[in-house]
């Protein structure tokens, strides 16, 4: 008796090349944690702990707000200090804010895509879900 396994490709057309290292921290996430498969965890994880895409408009004791609109950029002497907790809420909000506005003379010359491909056992479940959301 052999073993069926779900499958999923996913190819993604038009992503901004940071996404790439982030792809890949989540990959190597669910692999340091036993699993083939990558899953939105994994994700928020890679984001979460890389230094490299640690959001630079993190609020700070003592410091003002920074957004997209902050007049003048941010300085080094901006990062400093300790950053403020937040709450669910506010952290939604703050990440939602960080969302650029359109930037038409950067990246590709279409819109991006998402395209997948999905086999195995559980392959038309999965399909159903997908179309839905």
């Amino acid at each position: 008796m052999t073993s069926e396994h779900d499958e999923c490709r996913v190819t993604i057309d038009g992503v901004a090349p940071a996404l790439v290292t982030l792809f890949r921290r989540a990959v190597q996430i669910a692999s340091e944690h036993g699993r083939n498969w990558v899953g939105v965890e994994d994700l928020h994880a890679a984001l979460a702990n890389s230094d490299e895409h640690a959001p630079i408009w993190w609020p700070r004791v003592g410091k003002p707000r920074h957004t997209r609109d902050t007049q003048g950029g941010i300085t080094p002497d901006d990062l400093e200090g300790e950053v403020i907790p937040l709450s669910y809420k506010e952290f939604r909000d703050l990440v939602t804010a960080w969302v650029p506005g359109p930037t038409p003379s950067v990246g590709p010359a279409q819109p991006a895509t998402v395209t997948y491909e999905i086999s195995g056992p559980h392959a038309e479940e999965f399909r159903k879900v997908l179309e839905r959301s």
